[in-house]
């Protein structure tokens, strides 16, 4: 889980960005309210930047990776995204309210400043960590008592992600 006891500030957050411009950083707007609800439910906190639509944030604590670290990502234009159901990589369902759309993130260092970048499609709202606590119906679980693994294949996926923007 990202948070348990310590939700990162602001000047915390902008110093763990791996491949964003200190200018870009400066002007990253919090969500309101802040901390996010239910942040200690998340594996990851997510945003669109309330100024900047076009930019959203992934950020993953030191509970799943070696540090705090912080992601810009850049998100289709409304024009450039259609109104339909697509699978979001992460947690792997349709079900987030407004969809899921190519997320994409510059890699870090030399190679996202010469525009290499890598792409996810990722529920709008970042709820990805709610919804795979949702408790599955019956018709959905194993029939061989199988544990649910939606939550560490969720992990797995976002951490996977992330190594693949600092590589």
């Amino acid at each position: 889980m990202l948070v348990s006891v310590d939700i990162p500030d602001a000047a915390a957050l902008r110093r763990a960005f791996v491949n964003s411009s200190r200018s870009k950083m400066a002007s990253m707007s919090l969500p309101s309210p802040w901390p996010l609800p239910h942040a200690e439910d998340l594996d990851f906190l997510g945003w669109v930047d309330p100024k900047a639509p076009r930019r959203a944030y992934l950020v993953i604590g030191p509970d799943t990776v070696d540090e705090l670290t912080s992601i810009e990502l850049r998100v289709p234009s409304a024009t450039a995204s259609r109104k339909r159901q697509t699978m979001c990589d992460l947690c792997q369902t349709t079900e987030a309210p407004d969809g899921s759309l190519l997320m994409v993130a510059p890699r870090a260092g030399s190679r996202g400043r010469s525009g290499d970048a890598v792409g996810l499609y990722m529920c709008t709202d970042f709820a990805c960590s709610l919804r795979a606590r949702v408790p599955l119906k019956p018709h959905q679980r194993s029939l061989t008592g199988m544990p649910d693994t939606r939550v560490p294949a969720l992990v797995e996926r976002v951490t996977a992600f992330v190594d693949r923007v600092k590589a």
